[in-house]
């Protein structure tokens, strides 16, 4: 199961209690910068993230959490759980480029659209768009040791510092083109 009570609650612990309230309410400040969250991958099935082409998205596995507080800028980083085989690994790294309603997302994207069929995904639910990730799945990077602060090892999620995601890039993106460089660990 992708979205829990316990997620949430794990999350809200751990310091992002004010994602959890409202978006801005008349009068209160909005946040200018994007922030980024690394979270544990439990079964890498070609859902969420969806790759196809030279797109990814994430959509109907983090509704409650990520899904609600990406923005553009945000980066999201999905590590390896023991369901994927690639425990504490680098499934993927996206940087946010849009966010549409489901709604939106079906009628501007058409057949990429498709993909959540069968799914209860909410027509207002944010999807998370990228055309600036790079997935691994199958093929997910072992993190060094002074990248091991982005590793989140329980179920939710944690926010990441701008100094994390440099730091990710520098030791291990920049080693790779943009785009797909596996399949899904799960994929049937």
């Amino acid at each position: 199961m992708c979205v829990s009570e316990a997620m949430s609650h794990c999350c809200a612990n751990r310091g992002l209690r004010s994602h959890l309230s409202s978006p801005s309410r008349p009068g209160s400040r909005k946040l200018s910068r994007p922030r980024h969250y690394s979270y544990r991958v439990d079964h890498d099935l070609g859902f969420a993230p969806h790759v196809e082409g030279n797109f990814c998205t994430v959509c109907g596995c983090k509704t409650t959490t990520i899904e609600r507080w990406a923005k553009k800028g945000s980066w999201v980083v999905g590590i390896g759980g023991r369901g994927t085989g690639k425990t504490d690994a680098l499934i993927y790294a996206m940087k946010v480029e849009k966010t549409p309603s489901y709604r939106r997302f079906q009628a501007s994207h058409g057949t990429r659209a498709a993909y959540p069929a069968g799914h209860q995904i909410a027509a207002d639910a944010p999807v998370l768009c990228s055309t600036h990730f790079y997935y691994f799945g199958d093929h997910a990077p072992t993190l060094p040791p002074t990248l091991s602060r982005i590793i989140h090892t329980t179920q939710g999620c944690k926010r990441i510092s701008d100094r994390d995601i440099v730091r990710l890039q520098k030791l291990v993106l920049n080693h790779y083109r943009r785009g797909k460089h596996g399949e899904p660990n799960n994929a049937c």
